[in-house]
């Protein structure tokens, strides 16, 4: 029986060179992941690039509190600097607020307050990793913020986010004019065609939006996330989406978030299907691929 790992090879050599702008693989830096090894991080990167893996996506650099001091942020920034030098493009996430979904239900002049001071923190946290890593090894921003389809319904609402995002990329371009991107995920809360304007109005404030298949939650099932998914990559001018979101892990049962990489007939089924129309394509998360096994726990 083939492994994860020759799948995870056979899978992007089948894939046609230039069928998708990005082939990127997502990563959540954690702390405890100071205590994996150096020397392996290293060959993960160089695995990954031998395997045409492009870019690194890290979705935070702060979560919290979390990478905030001078010795995580020197952790998190020679690992980054590895990948770099591995051959991988890096899109830099920003600040990361664990209470970012809670914090969407207030009063529209509080959610402005607190969309503003989102926007304050993420071009913070974008100059001091100017500093760290230098212009030079960015290629884009990410906002950590995921947009979903429950909390932003209204018009109202939609237009306070169209707001805060368009100007979140106007200084962030201002501080280096790079890609802003951000993602959004679906769980039936809009009508599909509700859900495609919705990405679209994102798309015209400027944003990348990298929209999730939902393939990992599995709140809906693959003909739902088909009805959403298939009209924002479709091969039209423009098109919403700037590409999806693979999940490659599958979510336990219980009240906690536990999960599992997928299998190795999931994984192959992913792989071998070229990406439609030159639109970006990521693997979520780094830690549930099979050559991270070892060096990241997902556990």
């Amino acid at each position: 029986m083939l492994n994860l790992y020759r799948i995870f090879m056979i899978g992007l050599m089948l894939v046609a060179p230039g069928a998708f702008a990005i082939n990127g693989v997502i990563y959540q830096p954690q702390l405890r992941d100071r205590q994996s090894d150096p020397a392996q991080w290293q060959a993960l990167m160089t695995k990954l690039h031998q395997q045409q893996i492009d870019t690194l996506v890290v979705q935070w650099t702060r979560y919290g509190d979390a990478f905030q001091s001078p010795q995580e942020q020197q952790w998190l920034q020679q690992r980054l600097l590895t990948a770099h030098q591995s051959g991988l493009r890096l899109i830099i996430g920003l600040n990361a607020d664990p209470d970012f979904f809670s914090r969407q239900n207030q009063p529209p002049a509080a959610l402005e307050n607190y969309l503003n001071r989102l926007r304050n923190q993420d071009v913070q946290q974008a100059k001091v990793w100017q500093r760290l890593l230098g212009s030079h090894r960015i290629d884009g921003w990410y906002i950590s913020a995921e947009i979903d389809d429950l909390n932003w319904r209204s018009e109202a609402k939609q237009a306070q986010a169209e707001q805060w995002l368009q100007s979140t990329r106007r200084q962030l371009n201002q501080l280096d004019d790079k890609p802003v991107y951000i993602s959004s995920f679906f769980a039936g809360n809009m009508s599909p065609q509700g859900y495609q304007q919705w990405i679209s109005r994102l798309a015209a404030s400027g944003m990348k939006v990298w929209v999730q298949d939902g393939a990992g939650i599995a709140k809906l099932s693959p003909n739902e996330r088909k009805l959403y998914l298939n009209p924002l990559v479709e091969c039209t001018n423009p098109s919403p989406a700037a590409g999806v979101v693979n999940e490659v892990f599958r979510q336990l049962p219980g009240d906690t978030f536990k999960a599992q990489p997928i299998t190795e007939k999931q994984l192959k089924q992913l792989l071998t299907q070229p990406q439609r129309c030159a639109k970006d394509r990521l693997l979520f998360s780094l830690r549930y691929l099979p050559q991270a096994q070892g060096v990241l726990d997902y556990r």
